[in-house]
Formats: C-alpha cells, structure tokens, sequence
C-alpha cells in the first residue's frame, strides 16, 4: 500500500470523527513527512525506527510522529485487517518529564502592571484568566464572547474541538474593545514573548497556561474542561505541582523548623 493513499484514507476518518481543522493538518505535516521518507507503507518495524533516527527535532516533537504514526497504523489496522501493524513493535522515543512552569503572583503582577498595547494586555488578561492556547485565541470574533445570567463566556475553538470558556468581566471588558486581534498564532506567540521581555518577566505564553492550571483551585473535572484536555492525567499534573509547591514553601517556613534552626544556633 502506498503510504500516501494510506495517509488520505486515514484523513478523512478523523474529519468524519470531527476532529478539528488544526489536528487535521498536524496529522498531515507529521504523516506527510513520513509518506515521503517511506512511500510504501512499511510492514516491518525497521523502516520506521530509521524514519525516526532522521528526526532532528526533539523529544516532544519526536513523540509526536510517534502518536501520530500508531493512530495511522491502528486505523489502517482496523480498517485493512489483513495489512500488519509494525507499530505494535516500536517502541515510543524517549522524552524528557515536562513539568509546568507557572508564574509567580509577584511575576504575574509585575506582566499585568506593564502598559502592553490594548491588543496585547488583552490577550495576556485572556490566556491568564482561562489557561487558553495561543492558537484558541487568535480564532476570536467579537460574537464568540457573550454574557450569560451567570457571568461572561467565551467560545473558543482549537486542536480539541470547540468549547465554552469562563470570563473575568476585566477580560470580556478588554476583548471587546479590540477583537478581532488579527495576528495568526506564530504572531501572537512572538508578541507575548515581546510583552514578557519588556516587563522584565522570564517566560513565554506556555507560562500563562501553566500558570492558571497551577493556581486554579476548583474541581480537576471543571478544569480539564476549561483547559481543553483531552485526558484527566494531564489535568492532574497541575495539581501535582501545586502539592509540590506547597511542601517546598511548608519545608521553607514552617515554624518548627525555625525553633529546631534556634535550637542549633544556642
């Protein structure tokens, strides 16, 4: 089978599933680079342990093709059962333990207090207040942001589908001045990055996200939701990190740590 035909195939399954315009060309980046490397599509698992030596990006990225490879094998699969699965014997790449790093309140004040450009402040308000992707924001139009009898919302659509998204009334406020932002994500990534270095803040729009998942204290369920993660354990990084950032600050200033540090001064 040519791996181009199993490409198209595999495709149009995931727009029939309903998966988003952002997903749709991911799949057909990462995949049309292998349709290139591999024209037929492999039956062995060798093939494609040297597509992957050729990979130049980095292990997240790495991990990627390798997703992407076992839901094309897995669909094809299904779909021709008579047509081996060499996925089932590759083993997934090796990636580093992505940890989030969230701002400080000290740090998210001292963001917030810079004077950004209206279109700028308010997608810096955004992504902070609702833990949005870059790429969800740029999507904005003045009428996916609304008033309900409980508070301000936003519709917003990315690589997990569409879904609807709280608002403080300082964000609805700022956003309806400037929507749409018109810059495409990569734009916009640049711009944050700009408005981070002229606050004198260390991060990027990445650490706006971290940073709401981080401090948000509901449900996990209700956070997964805003978030758009698709798995909870995702989700449940965050709340791993804010247990972790309280026994360091409980080990830091503890009042019994200071009686046994007097103890050893006498």
């Amino acid at each position: 089978m040519r791996t181009l035909d199993a490409l198209e195939v595999f495709l149009k399954s995931r727009r029939a599933k309903g998966l988003s315009p952002e997903s749709i060309r991911w799949y057909n980046g990462v995949l049309g680079k292998f349709a290139m490397a591999c024209p037929e599509l492999p039956e062995e698992p060798e093939p494609i342990y040297e597509f992957f030596s050729t990979l130049e990006s980095g292990d997240e990225r790495k991990h990627g093709y390798y997703r992407a490879l076992r839901a094309l094998y897995n669909y094809i699969d299904r779909r021709f059962k008579a047509f081996p699965n060499p996925m089932k014997y590759v083993d997934a790449p090796r990636r580093s333990n992505k940890r989030p790093r969230p701002l400080t309140l000290d740090e998210l004040d001292q963001l917030l207090s810079y004077p950004h450009r209206p279109k700028i402040k308010a997608a810096l308000l955004f992504l902070i207040d609702t833990g949005c992707r870059v790429g969800e924001i740029v999507n904005l139009q003045i009428n996916d942001i609304a008033e309900t009898p409980w508070g301000y919302i936003a519709r917003v659509t990315g690589k997990t589908g569409t879904r609807l998204v709280p608002l403080s009334v300082e964000t609805y406020q700022a956003l309806s001045r400037v929507l749409p932002l018109g810059y495409n994500k990569y734009r916009l990534r640049r711009l944050i990055r700009f408005a981070f270095d002229d606050a004198h803040v260390l991060g990027s729009a990445i650490n706006l996200r971290h940073t709401f998942g981080t401090y948000f204290e509901g449900d996990e369920s209700i956070l997964q939701q805003i978030m758009g993660h698709t798995h909870l354990e995702t989700t449940m990084r965050y709340r791993e990190l804010r247990v972790q950032r309280m026994c360091e600050q409980h080990h830091k200033f503890t009042p019994l740590r200071m009686v046994y540090s007097t103890r050893k001064m006498l």
